[in-house]
């Protein structure tokens, strides 16, 4: 698998978000700061966020993803839109549920500038175990088959910095 990538453009009040290779928690910090950026903006922007030429995604970076979802649009404005690029990439959204939170279509045009890649972001531990908290608590909040999914992987989390618990380096 190729290493993650995130790309973004922002035109005509769209954030076009690419994720490409292999989407995995150590591109989370730039994932989000990007989404600070974005969901920081005035205005109601739109999100369209390509996954056609990612490998792979994880929980974490999911969880970040449910950001845009959990935003308060106006009701006339439409909801986020992922490109899945059909198959595996298609069948992971569709059992974490983001149908529910984002239009999933298979492909889409692209009329979008050129792409600037997202400035890599450094964080400590206790940084990045906030944000796997974070994105987790998220995708738990989705709906009940979520919740069972992940409740687990949160309260390791929440149990990171007690002894004997899920303590130790975040890799």
């Amino acid at each position: 698998m190729t290493d993650g990538t995130a790309r973004y453009a922002y035109e005509d009040d769209t954030w076009f978000i690419k994720l490409a290779g292999d989407i995995r928690h150590p591109l989370g910090p730039a994932l989000n700061a990007l989404l600070d950026r974005a969901l920081a903006e005035p205005g109601d922007s739109r999100f369209v966020i390509d996954l056609a030429e990612a490998e792979n995604i994880d929980s974490t970076c999911l969880g970040i993803l449910a950001r845009i979802a959990n935003r308060t649009p106006p009701a006339d404005a439409t909801r986020p839109a992922i490109i899945t690029g059909g198959g595996d990439i298609a069948e992971l959204l569709l059992a974490v549920c983001f149908d529910r939170l984002f239009d999933l279509v298979d492909s889409a045009d692209g009329a979008h500038g050129p792409l600037q890649p997202a400035p890599a972001i450094a964080v400590g531990r206790d940084e990045m175990l906030t944000l796997l908290l974070d994105s987790h608590r998220r995708l738990c909040a989705i709906d009940a088959r979520t919740h069972a999914v992940f409740r687990d992987v949160v309260e390791a989390l929440e149990g990171a910095d007690t002894p004997g618990r899920c303590g130790g380096t975040l890799s």
